[in-house]
């Protein structure tokens, strides 16, 4: 075996630990699954650490499919196949949440003292042009996410020192505040990225889809 071409990789699949997983349908014909079901028993049997399934060899192959179409794509036409995913997943994640304690939500956000708009937004630049909704989780005694605002812009502000979001229209309230859930009140301590669509079918922040 330590001859052949790809021992490398499959010594390196026998000792590879799993990985976080999401299931999806395949269909295969019964002599592929025949194929499959021998190799993952002989596989099996060589590793001392792990065990192998039909499964599991499909998983190897689709990845060692990808690293191949990805270096190819890379290195004959030029395509980064990672930063199109970081793109399109910017694209995806077109809403950010901050974070608010005492009074500065009503006051600020919701417009009770001023012009409905939100400061500090602590947001990189590369995020702000993706970003089309603003929402912000309102410490205790709320403790949850009430509302939301379409983006305008962002500016610096020189009074108040920092980066200002600017609202397009005034704040909507959601169909259904969002408590928090299993999640504890820091983990909102920072920018968290969602889409608009989580937001609105959310109910807590264990639904909210982040990335």
């Amino acid at each position: 075996m330590s001859e052949h071409g790809n021992a490398p990789y499959f010594d390196k699949l026998l000792r590879s630990s799993k990985a976080n997983k999401k299931q999806v349908a395949v269909y295969l014909d019964d002599a592929t699954v025949e194929r499959l079901d021998m190799v993952a028993k002989l596989f099996s049997s060589l590793s001392d650490s792990k065990s192998f399934s039909r499964n599991s060899l499909i998983e190897m192959a689709a990845e060692k499919f990808l690293d191949e179409a990805e270096g190819y794509l890379r290195e004959e036409l030029g395509v980064d196949v990672a930063a199109l995913i970081e793109e399109e997943k910017a694209n995806r994640f077109d809403t950010v949440i901050l974070s608010s304690n005492g009074r500065g939500f009503e006051e600020t956000f919701l417009g009770e003292k001023e012009q409905p708009c939100w400061y500090p937004c602590r947001i990189s630049e590369a995020r702000e042009g993706s970003l089309k909704y603003i929402s912000v989780y309102r410490g205790q005694p709320i403790s949850a996410i009430t509302h939301y605002a379409k983006i305008k812009g962002f500016r610096y502000d020189p009074d108040r020192k920092c980066k200002v979001c600017y609202f397009d229209g005034d704040p909507i309230e959601l169909p259904n505040k969002i408590v928090l859930g299993n999640k504890d009140a820091c983990y909102f301590i920072g920018a968290k990225y969602t889409s608009l669509e989580s937001l609105l079918n959310s109910t807590t922040a264990d639904e909210l889809v982040f990335g």
